[in-house]
């Protein structure tokens, strides 16, 4: 996500400035001011207010954008006539490589989970798409009687966490992730809400 000098002259403004705030939220948190977003966007901080009238309104578009990018990816390549077993084959899939194929964006997306800069309410208007989607396939699961008996909104959350804490961990120690890890990423998951037989 870093914003290069190269790049300005490609990408349009409000994706820099918008890339920029992604990067000094987790550099700074709050703390940066809207110059310094703009410097860092390498934009005059007047044109930064034309797009976004507040920092609020900014952050708020911030998330917005994450959220999109989330739902996008972890959708991808989904087919709704597949089974709900192959349906969440493919979200966890796409949900390790939503988290380690852009450390930036991952890192971005744990710390706005960890310190949430947006009323919860809004918060979860802005992640319902992703949200909806893995519900709706533990819900399919668990009308098929593979799913174990518990509390899909639980499921959906646990799922989510434990692939980002074993990544975060992964890169921490800085190892690669294979095809294996992958695997076993996934099987630990897909274990953890199989009903017991």
């Amino acid at each position: 996500m870093k914003v290069h000098s190269l790049m300005t002259k490609v990408i349009p403004m409000r994706e820099r400035i918008l890339d920029a705030t992604a990067e000094l939220l987790v550099e700074h948190g709050t703390q940066a001011s809207m110059s310094k977003i703009a410097s860092r966007a390498e934009v005059a901080t007047g044109s930064l207010y034309n797009h976004f009238e507040s920092k609020d309104v900014l952050i708020r578009a911030v998330y917005e954008r994450l959220a999109e990018q989330v739902t996008a990816l972890l959708v991808e390549g989904d087919d709704p006539a597949a089974t709900p077993e192959q349906r969440l084959d493919r979200y966890i899939d796409n949900y390790i490589d939503f988290i380690w194929n852009d450390p930036s964006r991952a890192i971005l997306f744990e710390y706005l989970s960890n310190v949430p800069l947006l009323p919860a309410r809004d918060l979860i208007q802005s992640f319902r798409g992703s949200s909806d989607y893995i519900a709706e396939i533990l819900q399919d699961l668990r009308a098929s009687g593979w799913l174990m008996d518990a509390e899909p909104f639980l499921m959906g959350g646990f799922i989510g966490g434990a692939i980002r804490n074993t990544l975060k961990w992964q890169r921490t120690y800085d190892r690669p992730l294979t095809d294996a890890d992958r695997q076993q990423i996934k099987t630990m998951c897909l274990q953890s809400l199989r009903r017991m037989e």
